[in-house]
């Protein structure tokens, strides 16, 4: 009995404090979350405070040395501070706006093989489609075409042309649906508007290009 009083005894010495004291562990926690919550609420006080006599400073000295300096030299310092905060100003907005157009132009340029690719392929299964069937595209050269107009796509492509050309990949894998061509006319008004042509076309009116009954399909949807 002796030696397991004993072993329970050294067992208990091996554990940590926290384990062998738990209460006396927790009202030491309590005290050191109370010592740190009050640390920060008198810092919080003390930068408040100093930050309300510094504008209180402030605003004594801009009384006196307006009290104690001529008018004119008052107006000329004005008037010269808000000449160098409009030049500071408006040299950062012109920076800003430079660095937008130079990325917008970036962009443009990085985008126009892709885009080019992605409007010649177009043209080229539908020229494809007018053909006879022995001398159509094959699975392999249109899977190359596809396959490198979606490389180009995946670093420089804009996200709206990504998600709408993946809407159509997905509705294309299905059976062949001639609705399908709207959301390809769909990637193309995306890429006009990609490359700055803002203003839409009516559904239908590129299609027309390629398709003379284009109203019958327009007129399904």
């Amino acid at each position: 009995m002796k030696n397991r009083k004993k072993d329970s005894t050294k067992t208990k010495e091996r554990l940590p404090f926290s384990q062998r004291h738990p209460r006396i562990n927790f009202l030491i926690g309590l005290i050191l979350l109370a010592l740190i919550v009050l640390i920060i609420v008198w810092l919080i006080w003390f930068v408040f405070s100093s930050f309300g006599k510094g504008i209180e400073q402030i605003v004594i000295f801009l009384k006196k040395f307006v009290s104690t300096t001529d008018k004119v030299i008052i107006v000329a310092m004005i008037t010269g501070t808000v000449s160098i905060i409009g030049v500071v100003f408006t040299s950062v907005i012109a920076k800003v706006i430079d660095y937008r157009y130079n990325v917008k132009k970036y962009l443009y340029d990085k985008r126009e093989i892709p885009y080019e690719q992605f409007i010649s392929m177009v043209y080229a299964i539908m020229e494809d489609t007018k053909k006879p069937l022995n001398e159509r595209m094959t699975e392999s050269e249109m899977s190359r075409m596809v396959s490198e107009f979606s490389k180009g796509l995946t670093l420089w492509g804009s996200n709206k042309v990504v998600k709408k050309w993946l809407k159509y990949r997905k509705a294309s894998m299905g059976q062949p649906n001639p609705e399908n061509l709207l959301l390809l006319e769909d990637i193309i008004y995306e890429i006009r508007k990609d490359v700055g042509q803002c203003k839409k076309l009516g559904k239908g009116d590129m299609l027309s290009f390629f398709i003379n009954d284009i109203e019958k399909l327009v007129g399904k949807k």
